[in-house]
């Protein structure tokens, strides 16, 4: 007969067990890093794109403002605005447009509609700082985009829009 040693080699069931628990737990917390990292990459693109239609708005405006400028310095054509003016015209407030993920137009209530996109004139009045200001034709534009990140939050609530706000001072040449 063989003599069986005191000592053995390998794991026992118990053990393997245990190690598997372990690491199923490890995988679940990893998984869960893995969710709120790609919520949290698409809150900052989403932010991203939003600064930059803004930026695109502002200057659109800027750019109609300092043609109005120009033409009614006389240094641009006839001291008449000939163009349809949208954000120094008459109008103190509008829209730029909608906007899917990744920034390309579409029409309002389309379904891959992400972002609005809006604006408001502050006109200088008695009230605002901006009064001294008026001379040089200057008013603060408020450009506002808003979107939805998320519909709901995990326990089902329904979550508010998230909004960026930018604002820049437009010279323009006749007052609205």
């Amino acid at each position: 007969m063989t003599r069986r040693s005191l000592r053995q080699s390998g794991f026992s069931l118990a053990e393997l067990l245990v190690t598997s628990l372990i690491f199923g737990i490890g995988l679940l917390g990893l998984a869960a890093l893995q969710v709120s990292t790609l919520r949290s990459n698409s809150g900052g693109r989403n932010r991203v794109t939003a600064a930059a239609l803004a930026e695109g708005c502002l200057g659109a405006i800027q750019t109609e403002g300092s043609m109005s400028w120009s033409i009614a310095a006389g240094v641009m054509g006839t001291p008449n605005y000939t163009g349809v003016r949208v954000y120094t015209g008459a109008n103190a407030i509008g829209t730029f447009g909608t906007f899917d993920l990744n920034g390309f137009p579409v029409v309002a209530g389309d379904p891959t509609q992400v972002f609005s996109v809006g604006w408001v004139r502050l006109a200088p009045t008695a009230a605002t700082p901006t009064l001294a200001i008026t001379n040089m034709n200057l008013n603060e534009y408020v450009v506002t985009v808003t979107w939805q990140d998320q519909a709901v939050d995990a326990q089902g609530t329904a979550m508010d829009p998230t909004s960026l706000s930018l604002s820049r001072l437009v010279r323009y040449g006749v007052q609205p």
